[in-house]
């Protein structure tokens, strides 16, 4: 669902000549000094310390809602801490990524002014941080619980520095409310690839802006494993705001930098107008439906809404290997949410992939998926794996912390061993039997009774058929069902896989019921993805998984459709004239 072709896309990316990021690693700009004010910016005042009831009131609610990430000390080593990635934020040093103040500035914080772009932490409670484990708390606490546990936390977490401190403190503001951002011209999208480059930001961000130029060997301030940002993902902008398409959030990124972060501040280097063009070129690549218009986000997610449906395009002839052809430029293409398997061991509590993009066309014969989604590494393992293709109880490091920093999944991400990045397609093999809504388990099947059709690839090559009858039994391998499938394309490409996978529709005369999913067309197929993050260590059941989807072979729309216009337009053509010369022989009459 882009807004346009992926060769017109990736010029556009390339004209950007790698550079597509905010996260430029580089020097840290220091604070501005009240003789040097980088432009867009204005010198501010502290706010006065919470009152005592506040902060007391505010200790309440922290040790209700917030203790079991942050910490009773508010060190971010809360019971849950040790199970997130990203970790969950050390107030101790008072170090906050998301704010409009300078680089290295604390953030705003006033108990009494709960007003936009006035508050910095107030509305990073109130609407999360997308892409982290932070939720919105709006509709959960009130804005003066929000209020209240703030002044608790400015007041006795942050121990390092001082929010009423004058004499080491100061708020350089950015003004961002007073800003009119600049129309996103091609020229200034232009302009913005071309100030990106001057700011090697490729080295972090890669070549098409997915994260993948420094992918893992960045660290934040506490040692921990942290990733540049996918551009291409505005939903999981950190400070997004709830509001992802919104070019101001990147002005202040670029303007502010992260704190604690490789991310430096860009307001001593570049001008406001340069930053606009900046902001507008990473703002276009984020992701679009096909009239270039941004994706609806669910409130609920603060992603984009999902379609459980995934039509399938009726082609005649083969169907195109060509990822440009226009029969699938004319496909709609489906966002696939996907979510970590923490159901049974090994479990993915940090799940590298949050969604596949999938089209899908069809013939005759034959049925094929694209599916696409961003991976900041290709993985292949090295050698021969430890266990049998259809082994699915398998011995894999899941990630199961000790309780303490030095033990968490964030000191350990980036040290797993590599297996092979994967993605399969599962069907219930007797759909046509089972009564709506009943389903076989998402997770490989139910039993021999419902078994499942299991299609999987691997990046060492490999595309293999699977009968599926439970989460806890090893497959079945289909070696002569392999014969029938074929890999059109699979490529690894700038951060993003691209693979395409072609098998039968099969029909009710040669189908093998018992082994083989049926395809028919008109008819609603529960379809079930899964993806494997080699570099994550993912194998066997440590992987991602999406809900019940809907595989729909949308019947070719009939001749009769494109003729009927024709013979109408012609049948009406004829009765005008028939009536117009009717009357002019009336006339003619009356004349003579």
């Amino acid at each position: 669902m882009m807004n346009t072709s992926m060769g017109k896309k990736a010029g556009i990316v390339l004209a950007s000549a790698f550079g597509l990021a905010l996260f430029s690693a580089g020097p840290l700009v220091l604070t501005a000094s009240a003789e040097e004010v980088p432009q867009g910016f204005k010198k501010g005042e502290l706010a006065p310390e919470p009152a005592a009831d506040m902060i007391e009131a505010g200790k309440r609610v922290y040790f209700t809602k917030c203790v079991w990430c942050h910490g009773v000390d508010g060190a971010g080593d809360g019971p849950g801490a040790d199970r997130l990635w990203p970790r969950p934020r050390n107030f101790n040093q008072g170090t906050f990524k998301i704010r409009h103040t300078a680089s290295g500035e604390l953030p705003l914080f006033d108990a009494k002014k709960p007003t936009p772009g006035q508050n910095d932490l107030y509305e990073t409670v109130t609407h999360g941080l997308p892409g982290s484990a932070m939720p919105s708390w709006e509709g959960i606490l009130t804005e003066e619980q929000r209020l209240q546990v703030l002044s608790f936390v400015t007041t006795q977490l942050v121990k390092d520095r001082k929010f009423t401190d004058k004499q080491s403190e100061s708020q350089t503001i950015l003004q961002l409310a007073d800003l009119k951002p600049k129309e996103a011209t091609e020229e200034s999208k232009k302009r913005g690839s071309e100030l990106i480059v001057e700011k090697k930001c490729v080295e972090c961000h890669g070549m098409e802006g997915r994260g993948d130029g420094n992918a893992f060997n960045l660290k934040d301030d506490w040692g921990f494993s942290i990733q540049p940002a996918n551009w291409h993902k505005c939903w999981n902008f950190r400070g997004s705001r709830q509001d992802p398409y919104n070019v101001k959030n990147i002005f202040r990124t670029f303007s502010t930098g992260v704190n604690g972060t490789p991310m430096p501040s860009f307001a001593d280097s570049t001008s406001i107008d340069d930053r606009w063009d900046i902001a507008n070129f990473v703002n276009s690549l984020c992701e679009r439906d096909q009239e270039g218009n941004p994706l609806s986000i669910d409130p609920q997610t603060d992603k984009p809404k999902v379609n459980f449906v995934l039509p399938s395009n009726p082609v005649e002839g083969e169907i195109p290997m060509d990822m440009e052809n226009e029969a699938w430029q004319k496909t709609q293409k489906r966002l696939i949410a996907m979510g970590g398997q923490i159901t049974h061991k090994p479990r993915n509590f940090v799940n590298r992939i949050d969604d596949l993009w999938v089209r899908s066309l069809y013939n005759e014969k034959s049925i094929v998926y694209l599916i696409e989604w961003d991976d900041r590494t290709k993985s292949v393992a090295e050698g021969k794996l430890p266990w049998a293709p259809t082994q699915v109880n398998i011995d894999v490091k899941e990630q199961d912390p000790k309780t303490g920093e030095e033990g968490s999944i964030a000191a350990h991400q980036n040290n797993y061993a590599v297996y092979n990045d994967a993605v399969a397609i599962e069907t219930p093999v007797k759909w046509q039997d089972l009564p709506a809504p009943i389903k076989p388990r998402y997770l490989f099947g139910s039993n021999e009774q419902y078994p499942v059709d299991i299609v999987k690839w691997e990046a060492d090559g490999s595309l293999r058929a699977f009968k599926g009858t439970g989460w806890d039994k090893d497959f079945e391998e289909r070696d002569s069902y392999e014969e029938n499938l074929k890999v059109l394309k699979s490529e690894w490409k700038n951060g993003r896989w691209y693979v395409m996978i072609q098998r039968p529709v099969g029909n009710k005369k040669d189908q093998d019921y018992d082994e083989d999913t049926l395809f028919e067309m008109g008819k609603y197929i529960p379809t079930v993805f899964f993806a494997w993050d080699g570099h994550n260590g993912d194998a066997g059941r440590k992987m991602a998984v999406s809900a019940f989807y809907y595989t729909f072979m949308q019947p070719p729309t009939p001749r009769e459709v494109y003729i009927y216009p024709f013979v109408i337009a012609g049948g009406i053509v004829l009765l005008e004239a028939w009536v117009l010369t009717r009357r002019a022989n009336k006339r003619k009459g009356k004349t003579l």
